[in-house]
């Protein structure tokens, strides 16, 4: 794919990011969400590439408490290291 074509759907998938921040952590969407994200980068960059494993690795290895607040918490943590990796991704 072209450059340009490649940021377009990464653009989309940030602005889908204030969504996701509003929803409760156990519901799922985010997964679904991170999954088309990196199929999407798969496609257009490879699985060894680094955009790939930059958005893969992102949130890295969760840190769970066992409160809600702590549950929350790790859920906006998440969604910020993925917003970090695409807006890097898109310049």
């Amino acid at each position: 794919m072209e450059a340009k074509k490649d940021v377009e759907p990464l653009k989309k998938a940030l602005a889908e990011i204030p969504g996701l921040r509003a929803l409760h952590y156990r519901d799922g969407q985010l997964a679904n969400w991170a999954t088309r994200v990196s199929r999407l980068l798969e496609s257009s960059y490879g699985k060894d590439s680094t955009q790939y494993r930059q958005f893969v690795n992102a949130p890295g290895a969760p840190f769970k408490m066992g409160t809600e607040f702590g549950m929350e918490q790790s859920y906006q943590q998440r969604i910020d290291c993925y917003e970090e990796v695409l807006k890097t991704l898109v310049g």
